[in-house]
């Protein structure tokens, strides 16, 4: 790339008046003086990845007026560079259908072993939201490299999918949709919404064409769009304050049974599989409903080739939705007070639950495990206490990592919680013979949410306000070796807030923790909710019943 002048980061207005901007947030002093509308600012990333071909031209052409003799081909300099992975992630002129759609030099990213990506030159710059969002949501969440055990969703497999699909397909409107959802986050893209809702709108209306044609309704790029849909709805209903009515992963399932284990063959498909599988448990255990019943149909389905560490948690967490089934309604009805064989039947079911999930931490990689980290130590006492409970910063090996520890960590609470309910049920009062069990309970809960206490500052830094977006003043802890990379920085910056809020909200739940740490949890909470601007509170952190949901597996 030829070095073409600083760019400016100031508004479009100030730049199109060619006066300096001041760059305040959320309108320039510039444009509120002159009553202006301020059209805000470019990303950084926008900005130093623009289309130069203008500035090679014109040196070109001095160069030539210069020196006659060398007569330059500026066009075939421009298309003969060399490109980089992240310079093809702009749009083509011709095909603004998203980025890496292009037929060039093959090159293998590092993210996706096994598929070679097609590159090219773009042939111009595009600035609509839609194609920024896109480009943001490959770059800084598809193609951010991950712990080959940590894979479980859809997205390793979107970008092969992705860039054989038409603009208007329905894989393209669904990635659109989802992309501009999750951009629409910071409080500077919040107008997004709308937007995502127009697209959301017109992927529904391709999916119910696709789902009856016998053509389309058995291909992968079907099956991904629905998922994606699903991934869409989870996080507007979750930035919007709504319930998750998981039609979406009824639909996924729906569609595997009518696509038939014939068509579950290839490496992308079977990817896909494990991705429902992961979804049908997550819905599960939102419904309080038997994962058995659910997956009667589908044992095919499962795709052993593929088990790691993260499928294997996601098999042994299905056990909590068939324990919350039967547990759920004998202690939520109000009419008829549970005896206390029921009682001890539940106890005894969430025993052999407890024990199987207790056995996951010891098929985990060596290097999964967190280290202590001192980061934050230089920190104000008062500043410190913001971003950190009690002192202890844990890193891990990336974003995913820290997520599926903490869905471990929901889990294994949930099922903490649903054991002292019952304990505290029994009449009359549990005396010596379950008392160690309560005291055990408890323990077990202070040191589960202690974990995930000192997971928050690796999943949030510093970082109190400003959307999805990495920011150069947000500290993130390191290992004092090793500066946090970029890739971590953005993941952690994009996801680290949708990946601890639900762990948070289960730990809220809790009683008899340490003195301050639940006020210190929620005001996690409420930071996160400002970050990504949240609406509200899906449901109350403290109420008395823990919400049954599954942390984690978002892809």
């Amino acid at each position: 790339m030829v070095y073409g002048g600083k760019p400016s980061t100031g508004c479009k207005n100030c730049r199109t008046r060619k006066i300096k901007c001041d760059e305040q947030r959320p309108a320039c002093i510039q444009c509120t003086n002159t009553n202006r509308i301020c059209p805000g600012y470019a990303h950084l990333f926008d900005l130093v990845l623009r289309d130069q071909t203008e500035s090679v031209t014109r040196k070109a052409q001095r160069r030539n007026k210069r020196d006659p003799g060398n007569n330059v081909k500026v066009a075939a300099t421009v298309a003969d560079r060399p490109v980089t992975a992240v310079a093809a992630g702009r749009f083509d002129a011709q095909r603004p259908t998203g980025p890496f759609r292009t037929t060039s030099s093959h090159i293998a990213s590092p993210a996706y072993s096994g598929f070679f990506l097609p590159l090219s030159v773009p042939k111009a710059f595009h600035d609509s939201p839609e194609e920024q969002a896109v480009n943001g949501f490959f770059l800084n969440y598809v193609l951010i490299p991950r712990h080959d055990h940590s894979r479980r969703g859809y997205l390793d497999c979107l970008l092969p999918l992705y860039q054989n699909a038409r603009h208007d397909s329905l894989l393209s409107l669904a990635t659109t949709a989802m992309a501009l959802a999750i951009e629409c986050g910071s409080p500077s893209t919040a107008h997004y919404r709308q937007l995502s809702h127009s697209f959301f709108g017109r992927a529904l209306v391709k999916t119910s064409k696709a789902i009856r044609d016998p053509v389309e309704s058995i291909k992968d790029e079907t099956l991904m769009a629905v998922l994606l849909l699903s991934f869409y709805e989870r996080v507007l209903a979750t930035s919007e304050g709504k319930d998750i009515s998981g039609v979406h992963d009824t639909g996924a399932v729906a569609l595997v049974k009518h696509r038939g284990k014939e068509n579950g063959r290839s490496e992308v498909s079977a990817r896909l599989l494990l991705a429902v599988q992961t979804q049908v448990v997550n819905h599960c255990i939102q419904t309080a409903s038997p994962f058995k019943k659910t997956s009667a149909d589908l044992d095919w389905m499962r795709p052993d080739a593929f088990e790691n560490a993260a499928s294997r948690l996601t098999s042994l967490s299905a056990r909590l939705s068939d324990l919350t089934a039967y547990a759920y309604p004998m202690l939520r009805n109000f009419k008829q007070f549970p005896s206390q064989e029921q009682l001890m039947s539940i106890l005894d079911y969430a025993g052999d639950v407890e024990a199987q999930l207790s056995t996951w931490p010891d098929t985990v990689p060596d290097d999964w495990q967190w280290k202590t980290s001192h980061t934050f130590d230089s920190l104000p006492s008062h500043e410190s206490k913001l971003y950190v409970y009690n002192r202890r910063v844990d890193i891990y090996h990336d974003i995913w990592v820290a997520s599926i520890w903490n869905s471990y960590r929901g889990t294994m609470l949930m099922i903490q919680y649903l054991t002292l309910q019952c304990l505290g049920m029994l009449n009359p009062p549990p005396l010596s013979t379950f008392a160690y069990k309560i005291v055990t309970a408890i323990n077990k809960v202070q040191e589960l949410i202690d974990d995930i206490c000192g997971s928050v500052p690796f999943n949030l830094g510093t970082k109190t306000f400003g959307g999805p977006s990495d920011r150069s003043e947000v500290q993130y802890p390191d290992d004092g070796i090793n500066k946090p990379s970029a890739d971590y920085r953005k993941s952690a910056a994009g996801l680290g807030g949708w990946f601890i809020l639900e762990p948070l909200k289960i730990a809220a739940k809790a009683i008899a923790l340490r003195d301050g740490q639940q006020d210190w949890i929620l005001k996690q909470i409420e930071r996160i909710q400002r970050i990504y601007t949240i609406k509200k509170p899906i449901d109350d952190p403290t109420s008395e019943m823990p919400s049954p949901r599954c942390p984690g597996g978002r892809g």
